[in-house]
């Protein structure tokens, strides 16, 4: 049993990952955030609700914490600050283990939105804690939206947002680069129950990654239609058209796109190098599953 405190466990994986703590039933849990979770107090969940500008307070409410676990969204300067400032509360409290905000690939040098997680990593590796980050792909659920069955479940973290590049509802998938390249997909439930699994391990390792399935674009576009009997519009987009269109001017959310698929084309949401072997339980859900899952009624 450990004590450990989600940053930003009211929503997103954030959610995940403490509903994965709570699940198994061991540890000592607190939220901290800007706001007071009502909904996770009822559950036994301490919260608290914290100022990310003020270390001060900060320090105060990590007294007490083995691990720290980041779900702070990481856009923005005011983000990166929060989280710099979450780092250095961790170290005055006395807190052991830190997990910076990532959830994704190895990107940050190519997603603009992600640049402040970098700085996040550099101050989290010279903060004389013991630390992880979670490197676990692109989220499977990004492929939820305006699914047929149980679209909460199959949102999950990623509430409130279109489908990424293959859009069931909508017949259209964009396949970037070579269609042969490989991207990790894993659920954000998946990441949380493995989170949560490793909070018993004596020794993390610098990263920890976590593999829900490993397969192309044109392998989902296939699974499409296979388990869904859903014959996908393909589009393929190469890097040279994908560095073109960067060149541009692009608005914010454009940018973020198209970066996460010319990610995607250079190889960087792909990795082999697995943390799962370490646990017989959980098992991930593949992508064939949760297509079956979410957009059949068999």
């Amino acid at each position: 049993m450990v004590t450990v405190a989600v940053a930003g466990g009211g929503t997103g994986i954030g959610l995940d990952i403490v509903r994965a703590i709570l699940a198994t039933k061991k540890h000592d849990l607190t939220v901290i955030s800007r706001s007071n979770q009502t909904s996770l107090a009822s559950e036994g969940v301490n919260i608290k609700v914290v100022d990310y500008s003020s270390v001060e307070q900060l320090a105060d409410a990590l007294r007490g914490i083995h691990t720290v676990i980041s779900c702070i969204p990481a856009y923005g300067d005011n983000t990166t600050a929060a989280e710099l400032a979450l780092l250095e509360g961790a170290k005055r409290a006395g807190v052991l283990r830190f997990v910076p905000s990532e959830w994704n690939s190895a990107c940050n040098d190519i997603v603009d939105l992600y640049a402040g997680k970098e700085i996040v990593w550099n101050a989290v590796q010279g903060s004389g804690l013991e630390y992880t980050r979670f490197i676990n792909g692109l989220w499977m659920n990004v492929w939820g939206p305006g699914c047929i069955r149980d679209e909460e479940e199959a949102i999950g973290a990623y509430k409130g947002r279109p489908a990424f590049a293959i859009d069931l509802r909508a017949g259209t998938a964009i396949i970037p680069g070579d269609s042969s390249q490989k991207v990790v997909v894993t659920r954000t439930q998946d990441v949380g129950r493995f989170v949560a699994a490793t909070l018993d391990l004596p020794i993390w390792e610098a990263e920890s990654h976590i593999v829900g399935d490993r397969l192309s674009f044109a392998e989902v576009v296939g699974l499409a239609n296979e388990v869904c009997g859903k014959q996908l519009r393909v589009t393929e987009i190469h890097v040279e058209e994908l560095e073109e269109l960067l060149g541009g001017n692009l608005e914010v959310g454009e940018r973020f796109y198209y970066q996460l698929l010319l990610s995607a084309a250079l190889g960087r949401m792909d990795f082999d190098h697995l943390t799962n072997p370490l646990f017989p339980d959980p098992r991930p859900m593949s992508t064939s599953e949760y297509l079956k899952k979410h957009w059949t009624l068999d």
